[in-house]
């Protein structure tokens, strides 16, 4: 049942201040928008969407962007924002460790959507958290696993259903990084084309990355992976002095490689030209698909959720399950063995 929409745009406000939220948006090489505020401005041209208001603890990087978007009520604490201002939309662009409570904050002073940064938090107390805060207080939500909103990632997904590459076997994940900044991205991708997860085991690295995203507790390292349905997978995220993030998806009739730089390779079996009697894959054409901004679907699947059109393709629910395989990655090396889902861990990692 569709729900009432306000007759001007949504009143929307963000929850820090930093790359993600709009600096991004500088960046000449990026694919535009490619942030939260770049994303509000695009559907803010149709009408839709307004910020109104912003909060961020460093006042300098405040001002900045009050001047650049020309937003003009602007705090240093975001919960009296959340109190002096009526919002329907909060960004939260914070931090991980800071933002199971900002998110709980927003959803309880009434905001009746969510975009919320990933980690989605840092512990599976905090995730669940989240999860009953948004339940509690009819808040939608969308977590920004950003391949969720890709045409890309969607016309791979679809392919792996209609059995484009036989029975789904195997994933492989490899990038730089993190497991739990970087990582959730991965393990949500994993979960969106394998299904539940059943155990992860893995190990760490010996000491945090050098690359900037690799801070604190939060480590990268290798893992193993056993789905509910029997498909396995392997994630590889050791330190590397370059950026990488590719999945390897291996069926029994077929194979699809895909990633950053354009990566996008589909394999289908034939006749080999190299032994006779035998089939080998050999690239073929991918299918066409519709290009779509990432960023402004992700917003768009927000506001239609808000409106009851649609669920949100990634919602509280997705952002514990992402940051439960991470930490179960760590757990398992805390461990020493097989972790099993539902993970039960009280650990709390400090992560961007």
């Amino acid at each position: 049942m569709d729900r009432k929409r306000p007759e001007g745009p949504y009143r929307a406000a963000l929850i820090g201040c930093g790359r993600v939220a709009w600096m991004l948006e500088d960046d000449p090489l990026e694919k535009k928008p490619c942030t939260h505020m770049g994303a509000y401005e695009e559907l803010a041209r149709m009408g839709k969407v307004q910020v109104t208001a912003a909060s961020d603890a460093d006042p300098a990087r405040l001002r900045e962007f009050g001047r650049r978007y020309g937003v003009e009520k602007l705090y240093l604490d975001y919960r009296e924002m959340l109190l002096q201002e009526r919002l329907d939309i909060v960004s939260i662009c914070a931090w991980a460790p800071e933002r199971a409570a900002m998110v709980i904050d927003a959803a309880g002073a009434g905001a009746k959507g969510i975009w919320c940064e990933k980690a989605v938090a840092t512990s599976m107390d905090e995730a669940r958290a989240i999860v009953e805060a948004a339940k509690e207080n009819g808040t939608e939500m969308v977590v920004s696993h950003m391949r969720r909103w890709s045409p890309e990632y969607a016309k791979v997904k679809e392919i792996i259903e209609n059995g484009g590459i036989g029975v789904l076997q195997s994933i492989t994940s490899h990038f730089s990084g993190s497991f739990i900044h970087t990582g959730t991205h991965a393990f949500d991708v994993l979960r969106w084309f394998g299904g539940d997860i059943e155990w992860i085991e893995g190990t760490l690295e010996d000491a945090t990355g050098s690359l900037p995203w690799d801070i604190a507790d939060d480590r990268g390292g290798r893992a193993f992976i056993k789905f509910k349905n029997g498909v396995h997978g392997a994630v590889f995220a050791e330190s590397k002095g370059y950026f990488f993030f590719e999945f390897d998806i291996i069926g029994s009739h077929g194979r699809i490689r895909i990633g950053n730089n354009g990566l996008l390779e589909y394999y289908r079996p034939s006749a080999s030209t190299h032994y006779t009697g035998f089939k080998e894959l050999y690239r073929v054409e991918f299918p066409e698909f519709e290009e779509a901004n990432i960023w402004t679907g992700a917003l768009t699947n927000l506001l239609d959720a808000m409106e009851g059109r649609v669920s949100s393709r990634n919602g509280p629910q997705d952002g514990l399950a992402a940051l439960e395989a991470a930490l179960a990655v760590h757990e398992s090396h805390r461990r020493g063995g097989k972790v099993y889902f539902p993970l039960e861990s009280s650990l709390k990692i400090r992560s961007r």
